[in-house]
């Protein structure tokens, strides 16, 4: 086949689909390399007993300002999305609140957990004020912030909460200026919502419209080096569905495999600009996850479509019922569970005693669940997939001192953007360079 394209994008990720998509309708010749036999990464699913799982991600930005559905309309695909905008529920250990379609829900959540308006006005208003006055900077944490104004444990939980099931790491490890550009920049007015046929379909959407346009996704073959000459991208070497090693030649290499994959395959320190390599080893830290899906014959909460977040735990993050959200996810009679937890502490994790631990959590609010569910997945993830490849705070540029080599997905998040929407606003930041 022929080997010469315009670029080569190493991964299926989110990142790296957009990517393509962005070129794509650039009119630019693409080819897409992906090792596994599925497409989408940590935004797919897979079918477990005729349920339709997830990889990762759950909830995905859908908004008109939305870099995803940038990228779908770039080529102009449809989102299939069931929207859940502002369906969240929050618990905390003296109760459940849900977010109020009317709005107010930030005033209305610390209200809620503080039990007391007065205070709750003062927290509130000084958070208005770092959105608006002084934003604080990223020397000190979120923890740290809420430190300074209040001793109220129960909002603490509350933003623990938060800050976990939307970022991934815990509020004493996210810089203050990382939730607080996230709030005044990309929280308001984004829409968010599941993909109603599974991850999987949706990217498989895209995917089918970026070969329609002439450019080529190559399955089963993973990327075995990145070829350099003179500091300046040549193009990679990939291992093809015989095992063999075929080189692809391009000016163009944009990276879906996280930075510190990408390192190692362009030839680690002796590559890259010293910055570059210090900047890139000083934030290295892994962001494991847990992850259990189970199904039971009826939901565990009734009338219930959003996704609950939990601040009355450790380890348990949140939780969704994608078949009450979508009957599609699963079988008639049969309802898929989602339910995902974190370390406490992300760079020290015990994952065995703190996966146990999620699950005696989910027990504790759902008395009997451990008895009534089967199983589908009971996983503890480390590594490059599907945990983060940065935490947030600790994104890498786009750009590389090696001309012509670019990263994307949530490793080259820029301030303020997290999971799935910093995977696609990476692409859209890269492909931007790349086509000035």
């Amino acid at each position: 086949m022929d080997s010469q394209f315009d670029a080569i994008i190493v991964g299926s990720g989110l990142g790296g689909l957009c990517a393509a998509a962005h070129l794509v309708a650039a009119d630019k010749r693409v080819v897409l390399v992906e090792k596994s036999p599925h497409l989408g990464g940590r935004c797919s699913h897979r079918v477990r007993e005729d349920c339709l799982v997830t990889t990762g991600a759950l909830m995905i930005p859908m908004g008109p300002q939305s870099a995803i559905r940038q990228a779908f309309d770039a080529l102009g695909v449809d989102m299939d999305m069931v929207n859940l905008t502002g369906k969240m529920r929050y618990r905390l250990a003296h109760g459940d609140y849900d977010i109020s379609a009317k709005g107010g829900g930030l005033l209305g959540m610390i209200n809620f957990a503080m039990q007391n308006a007065d205070k709750a006005k003062q927290l509130h208003q000084q958070i208005i004020d770092a959105l608006m006055v002084w934003m604080p900077l990223s020397s000190i944490t979120i923890l740290e912030w809420f430190d300074q104004h209040t001793d109220n444990q129960s909002v603490k939980d509350l933003f623990q909460g938060y800050c976990a099931a939307l970022m991934g790491v815990n509020m004493h490890e996210i810089p203050a200026n990382e939730f607080f550009s996230f709030l005044k920049y990309h929280s308001k007015g984004s829409q968010f919502g599941m993909a109603r046929l599974g991850n999987g379909h949706l990217l498989g959407e895209l995917a089918n419209a970026i070969t329609a346009r002439g450019s080529v996704i190559r399955m089963q073959s993973p990327c075995r080096k990145i070829l350099i000459q003179n500091n300046t991208i040549s193009g990679i070497e990939i291992g093809n569905s015989s095992g063999e090693a075929e080189i692809l030649n391009a000016p163009i290499v944009i990276s879906n495999a996280g930075p510190r994959r990408t390192f190692e395959l362009a030839g680690g320190s002796d590559a890259f600009e010293a910055s570059y390599v210090a900047r890139l080893k000083q934030g290295d830290v892994e962001a494991p996850i847990m992850h259990a899906s189970f199904t039971l014959d009826k939901p565990i909460m009734e009338n219930f479509d959003g996704c609950m977040v939990f601040g009355n735990t450790t380890n348990l993050i949140y939780l969704e019922i994608p078949s009450a959200i979508s009957p599609n996810m699963s079988p008639d009679g049969v309802f898929l569970h989602t339910a995902y937890g974190a370390p406490a502490d992300a760079a020290n994790p015990n994952l065995s005693a703190e996966f146990k631990n999620m699950l005696q959590e989910l027990e504790s609010n759902f008395p009997g669940i451990l008895d009534r569910a089967k199983f589908l997945v009971k996983a503890k993830h480390r590594g490059d997939s599907p945990g983060m490849h940065r935490w947030v705070g600790r994104g890498m540029p786009v750009n590389t001192s090696i001309r012509g080599l670019y990263n994307v997905g949530d490793g080259a998040a820029s301030v303020g953007m997290i999971g799935t929407e910093s995977a696609a606003a990476s692409a859209r930041e890269a492909a931007a360079m790349i086509l000035a």
